[in-house]
């Protein structure tokens, strides 16, 4: 019997081990690897949530729906000139725009600034065609917004990249 107790500690140990070194190793993983990990998650997320600040200094969010051009993380939404979110950016043009994949298991939070492109030239480059129904003049019923990453928060279950431990502060690039 303790022969046996001891065989399955030892295999408590080993296994312990392993996973603790996996664990570790999966978290060692550079910028360009987040980068394309954040890509692909944004990519296949249906919806985001932007977040901009109004003159009062207190955060509003909503859905968007977002358009990733490149894996640089090339980031465009659309809206109503007239909108609060286009007078929040005038005030202020620090945002934070969050993406979660659809089976909830990975997250991107991207904190920046947003521009406001209003250029015909610009809107027709960056549009995204499912924006099309909404918009009857894309020369006067539309801004675009570009996204300018400041820093880049991920975390990604099914690629086992989690959070610190302690804090759960998630893998973090800054541009």
């Amino acid at each position: 019997l303790i022969s046996l107790i001891n065989m399955l500690h030892k295999k408590i140990l080993f296994l312990s081990f392993f996973f603790i070194s996996f664990n570790l190793l999966s978290q060692t993983i550079s910028s360009q690897e987040i980068k394309n990990l954040a890509f692909e998650i944004i990519k296949d997320s249906k919806n985001s949530v932007l977040v901009t600040i109004d003159s009062l200094g207190k955060p509003t969010s909503r859905i968007m729906d977002h358009h990733i051009i490149s894996k640089e993380l090339d980031i465009y939404l659309v809206t109503n000139p007239l909108s609060r979110k286009v007078n929040h950016l005038r005030f202020n043009s620090s945002i934070s725009i969050n993406f979660q994949s659809p089976d909830g298991k990975n997250y991107v939070s991207i904190n920046g600034i947003g521009i406001l492109i209003d250029e015909l030239n610009l809107k027709t480059k960056y549009w995204k065609n499912e924006w099309t129904p909404y918009y009857n003049n894309i020369e006067t019923d539309c801004i675009l917004i570009q996204i300018v990453p400041d820093s880049l928060e991920l975390v990604s279950l099914s690629n086992n990249i989690t959070g610190d431990p302690k804090t759960w502060k998630p893998k973090t690039i800054t541009f």
